[in-house]
């Protein structure tokens, strides 16, 4: 995400077969003056809100979360562009997954995108 006080995010929440979040799930923080700071999954929370479910897959997805990263007095809220950004590939070869535009409210305000995946079914490594 892409912040307009000129600082950027990037965080990544893995999602276990039993629903809990993976310890290796991890971020970076990137200041305006381009210093970068690594973010153990300790230091954030991403709580989901709403959710979307597809018409094509049936999968439930969450299109608003809740960001907080308390070090760094960020709380921000997270929505998507448009709830349908599923891309659907229909195949066993093909992961179906939700990835699309986003927007950022709270503490400060900015854009980037989201990508969701094992919402459909598992994916398959």
């Amino acid at each position: 995400m892409q912040l307009e006080n000129n600082t950027q995010f990037m965080l990544f929440q893995l999602r276990r077969a039993d629903g809990t979040i993976d310890p290796h799930s991890s971020g970076t923080f990137i200041a305006s003056d381009g210093r970068a700071t690594f973010l153990p999954r300790s230091e954030f929370t991403l709580e989901p809100l709403e959710f979307w479910t597809s018409p094509r897959t049936h999968a439930r997805y969450p299109v608003k979360w809740r960001i907080a990263i308390p070090r760094l007095h960020v709380s921000l809220d997270c929505v998507a562009a448009l709830p349908d950004q599923e891309l659907a590939a229909g195949g066993e070869e093909l992961p179906t997954y939700w990835e699309g535009a986003a927007s950022y409210s709270g503490s400060a305000r900015g854009v980037g995108y989201l990508e969701m995946t094992g919402y459909y079914k598992p994916v398959r490594l």
